[in-house]
Order: structure tokens, then sequence, then C-alpha cells
């Protein structure tokens, strides 16, 4: 969401890690630096987008910028260690989303947070504290994990949903959500032998093919995905058995295969 705005001139787009968020709180983040800009005077706006898994992606939230008034975004990269690849692909996927939308917005990218920081010198500062201040680890009682997390639970196919960085810049998470929704009303795919067990992945690399879905041990790939064809997916593939043939992008699996039901 983004803030209301007192002069949409500028905005500031924190730009990180859902994977993190817990220990790298975006939101808490974006609410110190609007209080910085605030007490040096500036107007710029604060919000907040994510890289993986979850949105808000990038590309919607420039886009509520834009519809909002402003007329320069400034993108910082705000995850630590930062992602050595958004130097490689990130500035063409922003001059894309501003030529296909004609954008008259200006968009910057900024260098990394983690290059404005010493953190050789913050390792130094906590490795150097006070031991006594630290527990130790046999204090806390020994354990791998919960009971249940040893159970394998039951499902009839695995679906390997990619929220990796570039699939998320082309609106994976909101389609990871369609097709959610899409399954819910069928009670066989939420539970019992036919169950299909959703996750979303990191980047499964054909990334200009993007967004992805592999359905497991089917072997089978779906690519350029868009509300309509999960819908075919889920009704024919999850719930009929037979691969929607018009948008299978790649399959590991052979012709002389038996069928699937």
């Amino acid at each position: 969401m983004i803030p209301t705005l007192q002069s949409p001139s500028r905005a500031i787009v924190l730009y990180g890690r859902a994977s993190f968020d817990h220990g790298q709180n975006l939101k808490a983040l974006a609410a110190a630096l609007t209080a910085l800009q605030a007490a040096r005077g500036a107007s710029a706006t604060v919000a907040t987008a994510h890289a993986d898994l979850s949105g808000p992606a990038l590309p919607a939230v420039l886009a509520e910028l834009e519809r909002a008034g402003i007329e320069e975004a400034l993108v910082i990269p705000s995850m630590v260690p930062a992602d050595p690849s958004l130097s490689a692909w990130l500035p063409g996927a922003l001059s894309h989303w501003a030529g296909t939308r004609n954008s008259r917005m200006t968009v910057r990218l900024a260098p990394p947070v983690e290059s404005a920081l010493d953190l050789p010198a913050a390792l130094d500062r906590i490795a150097g504290g006070p031991s006594d201040s630290m527990d130790d680890v046999r204090s806390v009682e020994p354990s791998l994990g919960k009971p249940g997390w040893s159970e394998i639970p039951e499902h009839r196919r695995q679906l390997f949903f990619c929220t990796g960085a570039r699939c998320l810049h082309r609106g994976a998470d909101a389609l990871y959500q369609h097709l959610r929704t899409a399954m819910k009303p069928h009670r066989a795919l939420n539970a019992g032998p036919r169950r299909v067990m959703c996750a979303r992945t990191s980047c499964l690399y054909p990334c200009n093919q993007g967004p992805l879905l592999v359905i497991q041990p089917d072997a089978v790939w779906y690519g350029g995905l868009t509300p309509e064809r999960i819908d075919r997916i889920v009704e024919s593939h999850l719930l009929a058995d037979s691969p929607s043939a018009a948008d299978i992008l790649h399959s590991n699996r052979p012709a002389e295969d038996a069928p699937m039901g």
C-alpha cells in the first residue's frame, strides 16, 4: 500500500527479499526512513517491494506510484547481502516496464544498501562484545525439529511455482494466489490421495519463459502463465489427469509412458 502523499513528486522504493523479511523488516525500515526524511524537511514517499516469494512486486508498486502522481522513483536494493544478479537484469527489466506502458515517471536504480555499510566493522563489534551477554546453546533443549516434521504429507503431485525475482517481476505473486483460489473449491486437490502439494520456489532458470510452474512426478513445465492458462491447468491436468497440451512449455516425460490416470 502506498502512503498518502502530501507532495506527489518523488518516491523511494526499498526493494528487498520476502524470504528474509522477518530479519530485514522492510516496513520498519521504510517507517524509519520516512521519519529521517521528515526530520530533514524532505517530502519523499517511501514504499516497499519484494524481489521474491510474495508481493508486492516492484512493477506493481511502481505502477501504483505513477497513478498517485509520482514523477520520479528511486529504487534502492535493500537486501543484505545484496543479490549480485540484480545489476545484470534489473536495469533492463525496469526499462522494459517503462517502455511497454509509456511511463512518464523517471525510475532510477541506486547502488545496493550494502555498498554504504561497513559490514566488517559491524561484525567486529559483535564478535568483540561481552561473551556473557550471549547464551551458551547448551542452555536450550536439544531439537532437530517438531515431531510432525518427520511425516511426509499425503499427496499425489507436487506443483512447484516459481516466485524468483524475475518471475515475481512478471506478476507471479498474483498468479500464485489465482492458482490457490482456483484449486480451493476442489476438495480432492486439497486433501486425500489426489492432493496437490503446492510449493513456491526460487528461480527455476528459464526466466524468459516465466512466470513458470512445474508439476511432478509428471515432469511437465508450463510457462508464460496467465490466469486463463492456470484455470486450464487446474481443470485439465490436476483434475482430469490430462496435461493442458496447448500450454505446455516442456515435458521430460517420454512419449511412450502410460497415461497419467
